[in-house]
C-alpha cells in the first residue's frame, strides 16, 4: 500500500491529518517514565486495525506537546532553545507490527510494537555522537541536497 500525500494550495505536500486517537497513551508513557522503553499495544484483530494503530500512535506522537497547545508542533522547532516556549516536552514514536504467540493457547496474535522518544534528548543524543554540525549528522531533514542533472 503506498502512502497517499495531500496536495495543497501551490502543489505542495501537506502534513499528515491531524491525529490525536493515541495522544492518552503517550500521555501514560511520559508521565510514568517509559520513554525509551519498547512497549506492546493490546492485541489487534486484523492487519488494517494493526495498520490503523501504527499510523495512529505515529501522528499522535508527530503533533503531541505536553504544553497542550493545539499547533506548539507546527509553530516551534525541537532543537534545544528554539523548541516550546512554554516548556513542553515534544515526542517522536517508532512502531511496528508484530507477531505475538500467547502464552495461553499458542496462537499467533498481531500486537504493534512501538517505543516513544523525547526529541530534544534525541538532538542531544545525535550532536553527542556526530558533533554540533547538521551537515555531517546521517540525516537531517534541512540539509539542502544537491539534485543530479538525469
Amino acid at each position: 500500500m503506498g502512502r497517499v500525500i495531500a496536495v495543497g494550495a501551490g502543489g505542495k505536500a501537506q502534513a499528515p491529518e491531524r491525529d490525536d486517537s493515541c495522544r492518552a497513551v503517550i500521555e501514560v508513557a511520559a508521565r510514568n517514565g517509559l520513554l525509551g522503553r519498547p512497549l506492546l499495544s493490546p492485541v489487534c484483530p486484523d492487519m488494517g486495525a494493526a495498520a490503523r494503530l501504527k499510523s495512529g500512535l505515529y501522528r499522535s506522537a508527530r503533533y503531541f506537546c505536553s504544553c497542550g497547545k493545539l499547533y506548539c508542533t507546527r509553530k516551534y522547532g525541537n532543537l534545544p532553545g528554539q523548541g516550546c516556549p512554554r516548556g513542553g516536552q515534544r515526542i517522536s514514536c517508532q512502531a511496528s507490527i508484530v507477531w505475538w504467540t500467547d502464552p495461553g493457547d499458542g496462537k499467533r496474535k498481531l500486537k504493534v510494537q512501538f517505543t516513544l522518544f523525547d526529541k530534544a534528548e534525541a538532538v542531544r543524543e545525535v550532536v553527542r555522537k556526530y558533533g554540533p554540525d547538521p551537515n555531517k549528522w546521517p540525516y537531517y531533514s534541512r540539509r539542502k541536497q544537491l539534485r543530479e542533472d538525469r
